[in-house]
């Protein structure tokens, strides 16, 4: 057993003594959400996927742009080499 007393983390008592209801968290009002609106949640993940998707993408083309003006200012090392 913990030797902290209960007036340290006074919500950390065990759960035999509880009369209250625990107050519903964000996971069980988000699953409620979808449940009474499921076309919603549906284009909500997607505008979510999407964003993922863009944030992982700026990364990469940066690097892309920055790749191309170094090798321009370098001589030409995207440029194509002429055939002997």
């Amino acid at each position: 057993m913990s030797s902290i007393p209960d007036t340290a983390m006074p919500k950390a008592r065990s759960a035999e003594g509880d009369s209250e209801p625990a107050s519903p968290g964000l996971a069980s009002r988000a699953a409620g959400l979808v449940r009474d609106n499921p076309k919603t949640a549906i284009a909500a993940g997607a505008a979510v996927a999407a964003g993922v998707a863009a944030a992982a993408a700026i990364p990469l083309v940066r690097a892309r742009r920055r790749g191309k003006a170094a090798g321009a200012a370098k001589g030409g090392a995207t440029a194509r080499k002429k055939k002997a």
